[in-house]
Order: C-alpha cells, then structure tokens, then sequence
C-alpha cells in the first residue's frame, strides 16, 4: 500500500480515548446527495490505513499528526480540532501483504 500522508485517530475505549497516529492514502471525496427531502451531506474522505489500525464506527480522525488528548468530554477536540467521524470500517485482508489494508469512510 502507497500512503500520501499521515492521520491521527481518536479511538474510543472503555477507559477514554486512545490517540494513535498512522500512515494513510487519504482522498478528500467531497460530494452531495440530492434526496426529494433536499440535499443531505455524504462522506467527505476516504482514508486506507494500515490493517493493524485500530479504529472503529464512531471513532474520530483528521489529516495529519495531531498532539490532542481527550481528557474530559469530545467536545474540546470537536471545536479545536474539528476532527471527522468515521462512518465506516472495512478490512481489505486478502491479496498480499502490500495490498491488505483498513479502508475508511469519514464526515
């Protein structure tokens, strides 16, 4: 796997956040569904990473090496950081050892 930059995540666990920072093939997809309702936002990156990454649904993640601890609650990271929220996770753990990675999706 080929990585263009490097990411750091917020992992939540039981006992808080846990800040890892990984190398990461990291493309901004930037677009919109238009529903009868109106315009809804859809992912806005699509990150591979390692297949050792621990990362979850709901897990947080922003491009770069960040030096950000959760202490108390989300919500100093959310409005200093401005981190986006993983929506999903899929391991790609088949092909060979340089094709295996954890591909993830982000708002």
């Amino acid at each position: 796997m080929k990585y263009n930059a490097k990411c750091t995540v917020w992992h939540n666990t039981d006992e808080g956040y846990i800040v890892s920072c990984y190398r990461c093939w990291w493309q901004d997809t930037e677009a919109q569904n238009i529903t009868k309702t109106g315009k809804t936002d859809v992912d806005t990156a699509m990150v591979h990473l390692p297949l050792s990454a621990e990362i979850d649904k709901s897990d947080y993640i922003a491009k770069g090496t960040i030096d950000f601890e959760v202490t108390d609650s989300i919500t100093e990271l959310l409005k200093k950081v401005k981190p986006l929220k993983v929506s999903t996770v899929s391991r790609k753990d088949y092909g060979s050892g340089l094709l295996r990675h954890t591909e993830v999706t982000a708002r």
